[in-house]
Formats: structure tokens, C-alpha cells, sequence
């Protein structure tokens, strides 16, 4: 790509970009500049695999649409390294994730609001999820018809998770025909952005539909080396692309759209972040801001795993060959069948302890065991994962080196505070009780994770200290927070503090980790960092 000037510069066609690119050029005299790490989701077998609801299992494996970083296990993770997948393909982790439609708390926005953020409490945010959204069940006082991110239900459902919303009844939980709705508590199918049996990612909603706009340039398999400065002014952007740096030209502002690693990574690369720490990398300090990088939250993850002697689970041996062979052709004529399905197809929230305000653990069923490295298992099996909403311990990120090539340094901490490990043991404790109901019992074989010997809360701890993941929700690292938190790195207009011209408008913003799945929250975040965008412009 040759050196060229715009008025605006995105990084990043995931979650957040997609719709901040959408938006920004909106306007025809506006011209703007989308770029992207990853290939482009509309052609060849990249269209495939990021259609097919299942895609994820070929997308995952490889480097050329995976970043494939990895957290760095403490003592509290048996030192294990843990894979954090993240998108690298236009849509980003929208077309690699488990599509499930959710907002979160209510309450989760008006946190943020009360640490001194304007403008995003949850009477704030509803009216754009409403606005995005186009719910196939229609329209009501939490939901809209008519957005661009169609949402609706599962075209398929395994005869094990159907079970298992039979055992959650039999266990005296309700069915919650809604987790968007005006309580999160209960069990139920998700909600799923999906279109017609296809996945229905950020990139497909917001960006395929304005591609032909002459004032909009899109740039995939694009690498951003560093942000330039005139002083403390964000002015262009260092790009390298099929081969040959570039340097791109901003008239008006860049855009951080790069997730919570990368949007992070990039500041600290660019000379933004703890100064002293930079200067170990001989990268000299543009401006000091110590909270780049920290305050890293994520979703840690328990897990329960049972064999399944049915042989209804999803698994790909020779015995479920011709069920497979049948459902590839279901899917091909039809889009229905076992293909359509998000493999995580349903689950639920509860509080752990009587008195608390919200729930604290969401479920995830899988009718499948974990296949690490495999394209699916072989053998049968289910998992239910609980899920930790809230942790109170936080991680952080740091560079490997000044090499933009370098993957950065991720450190999750889970664990580190005791809480979080009370809340999972408790989790796993009601996931047993949950599976151990009548509807279950044919699919219950061989516990083998934890293990049935594992009874003890300090057994079970430990267990989850051994097997404990992520759920893929990685936020916080660009914190948004007053110029009084010596930890804040945005303002609530996502302006990074004392540069101009530059801001970051994803998931690293949140000052706290919402109650749920964050896909859907980070194009709300992008909706209303364009918005700000386009306003502060009019000043």
C-alpha cells in the first residue's frame, strides 16, 4: 500500500471496528481507512469457515486467522499455559467465537457510570443495543427489530443439552426464555447471532453492507507497526503490507479498534505506557500512562466432564460417520441440521450464595468433551463449564520486546484472589447437583473432570486450579476511568489520555468485566465511540 492520507484511520475490522468504520463513513465527505491484521471473510474457503456456525474448528488451528496467544500460568495455574484465542480475520473474535447474543447486567453500566463515567450507565447503552440488534422474535421494551446484527435462536439442539435443561428443572431452577430480558437468573437456550443457519459476525452486519462506499478503504492481511506523534499529537500510522512499509497520513483521528491485547500492545509500542518499563525496550516514552496494559479481567472457566455411554454427544468416530455425512448435507441444502450449531447450546446463571445482588456463575453446557488439537472429539462426552462473572483478581500485559512481531506477555492472575476460587468450587458443586438430576442419568457415565474422587472443597480447588480456562472475554486494558484513577488510560469519551487525536473504542475500555459474554458489548462500544467521534467533531 502506498503512503496516503484520510481523515480517519481504524485499526481493527472486528467486534468494535466493523460498526465504527460503518458509521464514520456514513458520511460521504469523510474518507476513511479501515484496517486489518487478518484476511478478509468474504472470499474462498475464509467465507466458508466463517459462515458455517461450526467454522471456529478450522479457523482456530491456524496462525493466519488466530493470533495464538496464550496466558502465562502462575503457581495458581499449575504454571500452564493457556491458549486465548483471539479473531485475526475481519470481524475478528466475532467470527471465531460462540455467537452467543448477550448483554449483560444492567447493573454492570451503571458501575461504570458511578466510578465517574458519564454518559455509559445502562439507560445509556440500552438504546443502542436496541438500535444494532434485529431480533427475530421481535421487538419489546429490551429488544429491537431492524439493526444490522440479526439475533435469534439455535436452528438445532442436541438430545443432551435438551437433557440438561430437563435436569435443571428437576434441580428446582427455572426456565429463562430470555437472558437479555428483565432477569438474568434461570436456564434456557441462547440467543445467538446468526442468520438464516449462517453466523452472522460483526464484518457480515456492518461493514459488508457499506463496502462499495467510495470515501471507505478497507486494507486486510495489514500489519500496524506504531502510532506517530508531532508532540503529543496522534498524526499516522506505520504500516507494513504485503511486504513494504507505508505511512499513513490523519487528518482527523486514529482509532484503536484492536482488542485487548493488541490495542494495548500498539500504545506501549508507540512510546504509551509506564515509561520506566518502555525504556527497558529502548522504546522512548511519548507520554507516561502507567495503566496501559493493566487492569487485564477475563471470564476464568471450571469445567466438568463426564463420558457419555449414549453416543448422542457430538463426536466424530466411525460410528457417526453417516450422521455426520447427513448432516453436511442438511447444512448444504437446507442450512439446518448439527452443523448449524454453536456447540456451546445452552446454560444459565445463578447466584452461588443467597443474598447476592446479581448471579455470579454462568453455565455453559456443551454436548461434547474437549478435543485440544483435534478438529472435533472422538470419543462421547459433555461438558459443563462454570463460568466466574465478577473475579476481583486482575492480570496484566506486558511486551515481550520492541518487535511488533513479538506476541505480547499476558498474565491473567486468575485466582489470586481467594473469592474467585470460593465462587468456582461453589459453581462446580451446583453443576454435580444439576447434573446428577433424573433427565441426566443415561448420559451420565464416567466423571473425568474432576473426577468423582474429588469431593473436598480443597480437592475441587485444586482440581480447578489444574484444568481451569478461559471463556474468551479478555477486557480492560485501556481502562476508562476519571483523570483522578491513576490507573485510567481513556476518558469516558474513549480519548487517550494526554495525546490528542487518538482514542480506543473496544473491549479494553471496560473499567469492569460485565456478567456475560462480551461480543455484543463490544459493538455497543464501538456504536458509541463513533458517536463520539462524530460529535466532538461538530465542536
Amino acid at each position: 500500500m502506498e503512503n496516503a492520507e484520510f481523515d480517519y484511520i481504524v485499526v481493527g475490522a472486528g467486534s468494535s471496528g466493523s460498526v465504527v468504520a460503518n458509521r464514520l463513513s456514513a458520511d460521504p465527505k469523510i474518507k476513511v481507512c479501515l484496517l486489518e491484521a487478518g484476511p478478509s471473510d468474504r472470499s474462498g474457503l475464509t467465507a466458508f469457515k466463517t459462515r458455517i456456525p461450526i467454522g471456529s474448528v478450522f479457523l482456530l488451528p491456524s496462525p493466519a486467522t488466530n493470533w495464538g496467544y496464550f496466558f502465562k500460568g502462575g503457581q495458581n495455574l499449575k504454571d500452564r499455559p493457556i491458549p486465548t484465542h483471539r479473531g485475526r480475520v475481519s470481524g475478528g473474535s466475532s467470527s471465531v467465537n460462540g455467537m452467543l447474543y448477550m448483554r449483560g447486567h444492567p447493573r454492570d453500566y451503571d458501575d461504570w457510570a458511578a466510578q465517574g463515567n458519564a454518559g455509559w450507565n445502562w439507560a445509556d447503552v440500552l438504546p443502542i443495543f436496541k438500535k444494532q440488534e434485529n431480533r427475530e422474535h421481535g421487538a419489546n421494551e429490551l429488544h429491537g427489530v431492524g439493526g444490522e446484527l440479526n439475533v435469534t435462536r439455535l436452528r438445532t439442539q442436541n438430545p443432551v443439552s435438551k437433557a440438561f435443561l430437563d435436569s435443571a428443572v428437576e434441580t428446582q431452577f427455572r426456565i429463562n426464555d430470555d437472558f437479555n430480558g428483565a432477569d438474568q437468573q434461570g436456564f434456557g437456550s441462547w440467543d445467538v447471532t446468526q442468520k438464516g443457519g449462517q453466523r452472522w459476525n460483526s464484518a457480515r452486519a456492518f461493514l459488508h453492507p457499506v463496502l462499495d462506499r467510495p470515501n471507505l478503504r478497507v486494507v486486510n492481511d495489514c500489519e500496524t507497526l506504531r502510532i506517530l506523534f508531532e508532540g503529543r499529537r496522534a498524526t499516522g500510522l506505520l504500516i507494513r503490507h504485503e511486504g513494504a512499509e507505508a505511512i499513513l497520513k490523519a487528518r482527523g483521528e486514529i482509532i484503536l479498534c484492536a482488542g485487548a491485547y493488541n490495542s494495548p500492545k500498539l500504545l506501549m509500542l508507540s512510546g504509551i505506557g509506564d515509561a520506566a518499563t518502555l525504556a527497558t525496550h529502548g522504546i522512548a516514552s511519548v507520554h507516561h500512562l502507567p495503566g496501559v496494559g493493566q487492569n487485564l479481567q477475563d471470564h476464568p472457566t471450571a469445567w466438568i466432564e463426564f463420558e457419555d455411554p449414549t453416543g448422542d454427544s457430538a463426536a466424530l468416530n466411525w460410528k457417526t460417520l453417516p450422521r455426520y455425512t447427513v448432516a453436511a448435507l442438511q447444512y448444504a441444502f437446507f442450512k439446518t441440521g448439527p452443523l448449524t450449531s454453536n456447540a456451546v447450546e445452552a446454560g444459565g446463571f445463578v447466584r452461588t450464595e443467597p443474598g447476592l445482588e446479581r448471579c455470579d456463575i454462568q453455565y455453559v453446557f456443551m454436548p461434547a468433551r474437549r478435543a485440544p488439537g483435534q478438529f472435533m472429539p472422538r470419543t462421547h462426552g459433555f461438558t459443563l463449564m462454570p463460568v466466574l462473572l465478577r473475579p476481583k483478581s486482575r492480570g496484566y500485559m506486558e511486551l515481550a520486546s520492541s518487535d511488533p512481531s513479538d506476541k505480547p506477555i499476558l498474565h491473567p492472575n486468575f485466582l489470586d484472589n481467594e473469592d474467585d476460587t470460593k465462587a468456582l468450587v461453589r459453581g462446580t458443586q451446583i453443576g454435580r447437583q444439576i447434573l446428577s438430576a433424573p433427565a441426566m442419568k443415561r448420559y451420565c457415565g464416567r466423571e473425568t473432570i474432576p473426577g468423582v474422587e474429588k469431593q473436598s472443597f480443597e480437592e475441587i480447588a485444586d482440581a480447578i486450579k489444574a484444568s481451569i480456562m478461559t471463556s474468551y472475554h479478555p477486557v480492560g486494558t485501556c481502562k476508562m476511568a476519571p483523570a483522578s484513577d491513576p490507573g485510567s488510560v481513556v476518558d469516558e469519551r474513549l480519548r487517550v489520555r494526554g495525546i490528542e487525536r487518538l482514542r480506543v473504542v473496544d473491549s479494553s475500555i471496560m473499567p469492569t468485566i460485565i456478567g456475560g459474554n462480551t461480543n455484543a458489548p463490544s459493538m455497543m462500544i464501538g456504536e458509541k465511540g463513533a458517536t463520539c467521534v462524530i460529535e466532538d467533531a461538530r465542536q
